[in-house]
């Protein structure tokens, strides 16, 4: 079978990961590289890849299956229309979009072309959260009660050296928040509404560096996140997860679920329950089971789920609509912030 053929469009930080998943890959190959930067011709050139200046270059010269979006996020909506109008698949990093029109457009233009979107929530390939999907849906904690999540991490000042990350968008709630938002739907299920309040006092740019977060869950469970990127800790996905080596690893937990027969924590993945033979109360001692998980290699994972797609082999994990919606709920935190009031996520079709 020939190679499914990919186009990546940008080669920053994520796109030069997206490149090396791209090039492990047994069944795609990386064909072309789209990138402003002249520069980066030198690194498409040693993955064999053709290299253009543009998407409209690309269009017109390399013939190619599918476009994976690592561009910057205002360039995700206008860029995915793009290649949806020339019927080509698309996977689009996060976020999906920066505003909810745009985010319905490209889901529009995707039905309107009869092309396939993945959204790039890529840690739903993650084996600790696919495991953890299944033991809070399976029943194994009872019907699931609240969820307390935490990402606080410090950001070293030199990261907000770049401009664009001390603006309106740059900050943690759509760089960071987003991939948890995301995680936490895919395991617990759909957000109804979202309460928070945000703060900068202690960086003082015009983004947000801390968040208190309250949601609410299809099925009545509760959940609360606290997001911060100013407080040095060990409860963060990237700090206590082995995925990105570019973290160090610190054997905690981020995540924790509380149901109405015990609790799960993540990723330690130990599942706390009452032995079959005492009473379900405080003042017995609760047992405690592993499921001991790694969590495989999401981004590789995510490229051949791709391939699948574009294939017509597998469905989106993620479609367009649902990367959509993990953004709705992701954009409401800052509405619900601004407006003291409960917010309802925008409602997504498809």
């Amino acid at each position: 079978m020939s190679k499914t053929k990919i186009a990546l469009a940008g080669l920053g930080v994520i796109g030069r990961k997206h490149a090396l998943a791209i090039s492990k890959s047994m069944t795609c190959e990386l064909t072309a590289v789209v990138d402003a930067n002249p520069a980066t011709g030198a690194l498409a050139k040693q993955y064999g890849a053709a290299f253009h200046s543009s998407l409209e270059e690309l269009f017109d010269n390399t013939k190619v299956d599918g476009v994976l979006l690592a561009t910057p996020n205002a360039m995700h909506a206008s860029q995915g229309i793009a290649c949806a109008e020339r019927g080509l698949h698309i996977l689009v990093e996060k976020p999906f979009a920066t505003t909810i029109g745009e985010a319905r457009a490209l889901v529009e233009a995707g039905r309107k072309n009869n092309v396939r979107i993945l959204a790039g929530q890529y840690r739903r390939f993650n084996t600790q959260v696919e495991t953890a999907r299944e033991i809070v849906r399976s029943g194994a904690i009872g019907k699931l009660v609240g969820v307390s999540a935490i990402w606080a991490m410090k950001k070293h000042d030199e990261y907000y050296d770049v401009s664009w990350r001390t603006e309106p968008g740059g900050g943690p709630i759509l760089t960071n928040l987003i991939h948890d938002v995301d995680c936490l739907r895919w395991i617990c299920g759909e957000i109804t509404s979202v309460s928070a309040q945000i703060s900068n006092a202690t960086r003082g740019h015009a983004v947000e560096d801390t968040a208190a977060i309250s949601l609410s869950f299809e099925g009545g469970a509760l959940g609360t996140v606290l997001l911060s990127d100013v407080a040095p800790s060990p409860w963060a996905f990237e700090a206590s997860t082995t995925e990105n080596a570019d973290f160090f690893h610190m054997d905690d937990c981020c995540y924790r679920f509380m149901g109405t027969k015990g609790a799960f924590d993540f990723p330690l993945m130990r599942i706390w329950t009452y032995p079959e033979n005492v009473p379900q109360r405080w003042d017995y001692p609760m047992a405690k089971s592993h499921r001991p998980t790694g969590p495989g290699k999401p981004l590789d994972a995510q490229i051949e789920h791709f391939g699948r797609v574009i294939r017509g082999e597998e469905e989106p994990r993620t479609s367009g609509a649902d990367g959509a919606r993990t953004l709705a709920a992701t954009l409401a935190v800052t509405e619900a912030a601004k407006t003291g009031a409960l917010v309802t996520p925008a409602t997504i079709q498809g």
